[in-house]
């Protein structure tokens, strides 16, 4: 069972305090918060959140802090700006001294993260986007946030109420367990005044004249099943970043990170100023740790990105073409691809180039 660490406390420029954690010991990747607190989220043990561990386990520090009004942090707050979530997250990377970082952001955390990394270019290294949005306004006009909102109400009576209907849609009606826990985080977590104020502070976001303005290597992703998701918005923040790298996953469901992980660990491995991690890719944590892929299996991969045939991959390794076969079979369950075109699609997503 996961130990949480206890949270510490950093403190903004105006004044309100800011529940964080920081896990691993690897270069570092500070993640700006989504809605209720990343940081009370993880230590209250919300499934979803198995990702962070995942990423520690790769050799990664995350850093995680609670917003202004919410989980750990200061409860008694008006502003629930853009600008105060950036006080909120400079706050965090000012207590820790750091100076050069990756940057991450999910869903509403994403907007936080853009707005930082525009304004902190020289310390941002690499941004990673998942699931985000350029328009707060339209955000929030999508069904699923539609029908979860419904039921808000400012009655505490009502609260729970709603909140298993947040979390219901959240989990794709799918998830009890998510449901349950996720349900009584939100209760703890938030007032209905300050969920109200922040989602009214939501609809007023728009950094579409942000996204030209960002420098470094980015990376999109959008999860077809995340019911708060809309592939139309993250193709827009795509579009509007230069030179930004878009990944639909094939995530079968909320508690599927295998495929978010092992892209998010290839992307940041790809930058040499995250740490100097090596970026070898036949021993990638990433395909070893996650996928359990062998230093063969790679190998083998490798070469089918690349257009090889099972005979050419046989006597370039002096392999018999039906131990390259089995090699393929064992690939192809371990990666969830179907056949050989899913296999070369994920190797490309996992920055094999197909060399020898």
């Amino acid at each position: 069972m996961r130990t949480s660490p206890p949270l510490r406390y950093a403190t903004t420029t105006d004044g309100v305090r800011i529940a964080y954690l920081s896990l691993g010991d690897g270069p570092p990747v500070v993640f700006a918060s989504n809605i209720f607190g990343d940081a009370s989220g993880y230590c209250g043990g919300l499934p979803s959140n198995e990702a962070f561990d995942r990423i520690v386990a790769l050799g990664w520090r995350v850093i995680l802090h609670d917003p202004r009004g919410m989980g750990g942090s200061d409860r008694n707050v008006d502003d629930h700006s853009l600008a105060a979530r950036v006080r909120d997250v400079s706050a965090v990377i000012d207590a820790l001294g750091l100076e050069h970082f990756a940057m991450g952001g999910f869903d509403i955390g994403a907007a936080t993260a853009v707005a930082y990394a525009v304004e902190h270019p020289h310390a941002v290294s690499r941004l990673m986007l998942a699931t985000p949005w350029a328009s707060g306004a339209r955000y929030l006009a999508l069904p699923a946030l539609r029908a979860a909102y419904s039921a808000e109400a400012s009655g505490e009576n009502e609260r729970k109420l709603f909140a298993n209907i947040v979390m219901a849609v959240a989990s794709g009606f799918a998830d009890p367990e998510m449901v349950r826990i996720g349900a009584e985080l939100l209760l703890s977590r938030v007032s209905a005044a300050t969920l109200k104020a922040y989602n009214e502070a939501n609809a007023r976001i728009d950094i579409t004249d942000l996204l030209p303005r960002v420098s470094m290597p980015t990376l999109v992703t959008h999860a077809p099943t995340f019911p708060f998701g809309s592939f139309a918005l993250c193709q827009e923040v795509a579009a509007g970043i230069p030179n930004c790298e878009f990944v639909i996953l094939g995530s079968k469901s909320l508690r599927d990170h295998d495929e978010g992980v092992a892209v998010t660990d290839r992307f940041l491995r790809a930058g040499t100023a995250t740490g100097g991690a090596k970026s070898s890719v036949d021993t990638s944590p990433s395909l070893v740790g996650v996928y359990g892929l062998t230093s063969r299996e790679i190998q083998v991969l490798r070469r089918v990105a690349a257009g090889a045939s099972n005979k050419e991959i046989a006597g370039q390794f002096e392999l018999a073409v039906s131990t390259v076969e089995r090699h393929l079979v064992n690939i192809y369950n371990k990666i969830g691809a179907r056949g050989r075109a899913d296999a070369i699609a994920f190797a490309l997503r996992s920055g094999l180039d197909g060399s020898p």
